[in-house]
């Protein structure tokens, strides 16, 4: 693996952390008060939206579809 991989897996590995406190506080909101869904499903979407906006962006500014590189056609096996 190339140094400039193991930069990019390191912060991928990092922003997973921050998701999974993302989610461990998502969950024990949702427990707290389930009437917190739709603010928190507005949350959710909006960081989704910038999440992949941003993507796009960075895809265009370079000229590079950077959208392929995410595995759109494996993830319906989340929903």
């Amino acid at each position: 693996m190339t140094e400039k991989e193991q930069q990019i897996l390191q912060q991928l590995k990092q922003s997973l952390l921050h998701l999974d406190e993302a989610l461990n506080l998502s969950t024990q909101m949702l427990k707290e008060d389930s009437n917190n869904k739709h603010d928190l499903s507005t949350i959710w979407e909006e960081f989704l939206n910038t999440f992949l906006g941003r993507v796009k962006d960075k895809g265009k500014e370079s000229n590079i579809n950077l959208m392929k590189l995410l595995p759109f056609p494996k993830l319906p096996r989340f929903f």
